[in-house]
């Protein structure tokens, strides 16, 4: 094998690892952080969820304009950028001594430098660097993503039970310190061009002068746009809500904290199959059938998640990790797949990071419902039962999609 074919699956092992690094951490591993950070500040698990939320408006925010100056400029100095102010962020996390300090640093310099560091960059390099068979470029991506974030949640659990939760953020923000030169030294610009493919005369990732604003305009004045941002936004909305609180709903129920993150990142490294059997499927099916696969995806989750409500228990709850290890593993590939085929690849982050800005509402909602849901029942049951509800409707939602309405010039 050539350097040439080597060297874009060997950007996309780097950034399924740097994305576990940083979005694993503000993603899953906080879930070992709520209990003891409440305590310490002495305020409620909704507090600190509503800083979580308030963090998934800013990344939302943040994600189109990242998504524009990455279609024009490329990914090399905003990912590094972004890793930059994670660092600031975690290192200011464990200085906070109330909710202000914690709403500055989780809500504003972390989330923000997530956003810009680890998601809408990353992919846009992956799919640019990655002519053909890019179903599976994401899949090994996310799945090597999924990989280390199941191995940091047990151990950012560990930290937090034996040095505490500060210095626990601390010690990250060092390790992510290091890793700033990573994206400075391997995303250089002759390593991001992928092999000549004919009828194309130039790179994805090559820089364009301004964004086809026409064409943008077009895709978000059609219906099944809208239809496939909403189901995708319930999707994240209810992952993002139950993962934070997934540790805690754990202890509840007389799991010990670092068992419960083992399992937690059990759930994670389920993901790996899922993932790896979506970007399998997305490659060989038309854009047609995408919609419909990620549908019944979405139905079958919310079914099970929902089960919990029936039966509370550990048998339940064990299958509500079963749901979300799926949930983390094959609608973000499916939606992202589908993206490149209907949009083109010129505006890739541009969509990429509308989708992401239309999740906010949701995002930002669902961890501070189950939350103060908590704090006014002392039980999750009621709000499990609201995410599995809307999950199926969201999935029942895509059956609307008509993708030959979608489809642009590239």
């Amino acid at each position: 094998m050539s350097r040439q074919q080597r060297t874009p699956w060997g950007l996309v092992a780097t950034t399924g690892a740097l994305t576990g690094f940083g979005h694993g951490f503000a993603a899953f591993a906080v879930s070992a952080l709520l209990k003891p950070l409440a305590v310490d500040l002495d305020t409620s698990r909704g507090t600190v969820s509503a800083a979580i939320g308030l963090g998934r408006l800013v990344a939302g925010i943040s994600s189109p304009i990242v998504g524009r100056i990455t279609d024009a400029s490329g990914p090399r100095w905003i990912v590094a950028a972004g890793m930059v102010l994670t660092t600031i962020g975690l290192g200011a996390l464990g200085f906070v001594q109330n909710e202000v300090g914690l709403y500055l640093a989780w809500s504003l310099l972390l989330s923000a430098g997530v956003a810009v560091g680890f998601t809408v960059a990353l992919d846009k390099l992956v799919v640019a660097a990655v002519e053909h068979k890019r179903g599976m470029a994401l899949a090994v991506r996310f799945s090597i993503a999924a990989v280390v974030s199941s191995l940091l949640v047990p151990v950012v659990t560990v930290m937090v039970e034996t040095i505490g939760w500060r210095q626990t953020c601390l010690a990250w923000a060092g390790f992510m310190a290091l890793l700033v030169p990573v994206p400075l030294i391997w995303f250089r610009a002759e390593r991001l061009i992928p092999p000549p493919v004919p009828g194309r005369t130039a790179p994805d990732l090559e820089p364009v002068p301004v964004p086809d604003r026409q064409r943008m305009r077009t895709i978000l004045g059609r219906p099944a746009f809208w239809i496939v941002a909403v189901a995708f936004a319930v999707q994240a909305a209810v992952t993002t809500g139950l993962s934070i609180h997934l540790v805690p709903l754990m202890t509840d129920y007389g799991l010990d904290p670092v068992f419960a993150g083992s399992l937690f990142g059990a759930m994670i490294l389920l993901s790996i199959p899922v993932r790896l059997l979506s970007g399998f499927v997305a490659d060989r099916v038309d854009a047609q059938i995408l919609p419909f696969i990620l549908g019944g995806l979405l139905v079958l989750e919310g079914l099970a998640i929902g089960s919990f409500a029936l039966a509370p228990g550990f048998g339940a709850m064990l299958i509500v990790v079963f749901a979300l290890g799926i949930s983390a593993g094959a609608p973000t590939l499916l939606v992202l797949v589908l993206c490149s085929r209907l949009f083109g690849d010129g505006q890739f982050a541009t969509v990429q990071g509308s989708l992401m800005m239309l999740q906010v509402p949701g995002t930002m909602a669902a961890p501070m419902i189950a939350g103060y849901s908590y704090d006014f029942t002392g039980s999750y049951v009621s709000v499990i039962a609201g995410f599995g509800l809307i999950l199926v409707l969201g999935g029942c939602l895509l059956g609307f999609v008509r993708t030959r309405t979608l489809q642009v010039e590239r």
